[in-house]
């Protein structure tokens, strides 16, 4: 069963054509690579797979519970926020959870007040609850693999590095289909 299915899909900007009558079908463990020259209509095709954009005509059919996640070609991260909190975006709604828990257990490193401790014990609780040590597990894991220091703001970092966090917060989602553009 395909992850992704177009079948005679077409899209014009205006009088051009981008594409007409295209078919493409994406299976579970599949890569796919598509190749062309500038503005032949390669980041449209991916916006239709991922689903930001619908195609003029055609149709598009994702599996049933898809997650899809997406690198863009630019780099439009700009943002005085720890490197750990914008990789754990890509949680969707435990994000500011796990993003929280790390923040108060690093100030609970530098300075265990009462205050800090209760509040760290409320968030681990929370956490349990939606098994979100799994998930806090899961940000660790791709910010050690991509090398990547979680407490750096991310504004200090260079473009390249700053791509790195963004691949990081897509892979974290753990999709189904990854689209690298």
């Amino acid at each position: 069963m395909p992850l992704v299915s177009l079948d005679r899909v077409s899209l014009a900007f205006g009088h051009l054509p981008l594409f007409e009558q295209s078919t493409l079908q994406i299976d579970r463990g599949e890569r796919v690579s598509v190749v062309g020259r500038n503005g032949a209509g390669k980041s449209t095709l991916l916006k239709i797979v991922g689903g930001e954009q619908p195609p003029d005509s055609g149709s598009v059919w994702r599996a049933p519970g898809l997650r899809v996640a997406s690198l863009e070609q630019d780099v439009p991260l700009s943002t005085d926020r720890a490197v750990f909190d914008v990789v754990a975006e890509g949680l969707g709604d435990l994000s500011s959870l796990v993003a929280d828990y790390h923040r108060t257990a690093v100030a609970v490193a530098h300075e265990s007040t009462p205050a800090l401790l209760e509040k760290l014990g409320r968030l681990q609780h929370d956490l349990e609850e939606r098994d979100g040590w799994r998930i806090e597990q899961r940000v660790e894991l791709v910010l050690s693999r991509l090398a990547l220091p979680a407490d750096t703001i991310v504004d200090t970092l260079s473009g390249g590095w700053k791509r790195r966090v963004l691949l990081a917060r897509a892979l974290v989602a753990d999709p189904d289909v990854l689209l690298l553009d």
